[in-house]
């Protein structure tokens, strides 16, 4: 059976009239007549009765429409859910993000989810080199990511490129470098390698790291937008001339941007204006 059969009967009971539901369907009633009767030969039970010039559902009809109910109304919730999530006025929408890309992340949200309430984002940190596995396996819509990074397999839209400081304690600055990340993030190690030092040490929670530059303990290398976000009072900077890191928003090649992508992007893209 079918839901266009589940919808007959259901008029069928509704009306207590084969005749007034031919009617409500538009449809000649001796077809209708017809799929009631390949209903009650596909379940092997009796639908509907005669009962002198009207009918009457019997109890099998009677649980069948009930079923037929439900099923007609999940059938319409899902079109509508699926309309929804075509259209980007629902759905979820998964980002990935790396640890040092997020600094403007806030705003776009915030504007993502004002106009499109019914949405659910879910943002997940990591390495940029990690958020392009997640993307491959299918787990992440789309990702923030810092290059250069082995991008094969995923489509670039919005890049934006920022400047580096070298970070440190006024009263030590020849402590040990300590660099954000190795994995995924090579610009660290190119930067690092400018400074005449090729760090081993690595401190992917940047609160810690900028503890322990507060502490004398290390001296870094961090983008400018994260800094903004920092407390760094006290602590000395200097701008690398040259020296920049490109922030990209990237998804999977092969199926390509969803709808709540493409919206996300045309956020980003305001505020780069």
């Amino acid at each position: 059976m079918d839901l266009r059969q589940y919808r007959y009967f259901c008029a069928v009971v509704e009306e207590q009239s084969v005749t007034r539901a031919a009617e409500r369907l538009r449809m000649a009633q001796p077809a209708l007549t017809q799929q009631i009767r390949r209903m009650e030969e596909e379940l092997s039970v009796r639908l509907i009765e005669r009962a002198g010039r009207g009918i009457r559902i019997t109890p099998s009809g009677n649980r069948l429409y009930e079923r037929a109910v439900s099923l007609l109304q999940f059938e319409q919730e899902t079109r509508m859910e699926l309309s929804d999530i075509e259209a980007g006025r629902t759905g979820i929408l998964r980002i990935g993000v790396n640890t040092l890309s997020a600094s403007r992340l806030v705003d776009w949200i915030e504007q993502m989810k004002r106009r499109h309430p019914g949405i659910i984002l879910q943002v997940h940190q990591g390495e940029s080199s990690a958020l392009i596995e997640r993307l491959k396996e299918r787990s992440l819509d789309a990702a923030l990511v810092r290059l250069p990074i082995d991008a094969q397999g995923v489509s670039i839209e919005w890049m934006e490129e920022e400047p580096f400081h070298q970070v440190w304690h006024p009263d030590h600055p020849t402590a040990d470098l300590i660099i954000p990340s190795q994995e995924g993030l090579g610009v660290f190690q190119t930067l690092s390698q400018r400074l005449g030092v090729v760090s081993q040490e690595t401190c992917s929670d940047v609160l810690t790291l900028i503890g322990l530059v507060r502490k004398g303990k290390a001296v870094t290398v961090l983008p400018e937008s994260t800094l903004r976000e920092l407390d760094t009072a006290g602590l000395h900077q200097t701008y690398l001339s040259g020296a920049a890191s490109t922030t990209a928003f990237v998804w999977l090649t092969e199926t390509g941007p969803t709808t709540l992508t493409k919206q996300f992007i045309e956020i980003m893209q305001e505020t780069a204006k």
